[in-house]
């Protein structure tokens, strides 16, 4: 349900912005907002935001269930960017390569 409420968010964007600078962006605003809805809610619960000394920001799990929500967050941002590089490298054409050999 989460995940495919991300994925719902990320349809929005251009390909050209990093999946993960979306992923920060999405929680840090379910964060920061009142909770209206389960997933909202659920975010809010399960996830925190954590900045150190540095003022370097970054979420971490409430519980071993935020964590897990936290996982495979990443890793739906992460195979997502790996399809948008897929889709890049099957557009090309062997023409495309010609500037490399010269």
């Amino acid at each position: 349900m989460i995940v495919q409420a991300f994925a719902e968010y990320l349809k929005q964007f251009d390909d050209d912005i990093p999946t993960s600078i979306l992923l920060f962006g999405w929680l840090k605003s379910k964060l920061s907002q009142k909770p209206e809805c389960n997933i909202t809610k659920v975010i809010q619960e399960e996830i925190t935001l954590v900045s150190d000394e540095e003022c370097n920001i970054t979420f971490a799990g409430k519980s071993k269930t935020g964590i897990k929500l936290l996982e495979s967050l990443y890793n739906f941002a992460d195979s997502y960017e790996q399809q948008k590089f897929t889709r890049w490298v099957h557009n090309l054409k062997a023409s495309d390569f010609g500037s490399f050999t010269k």
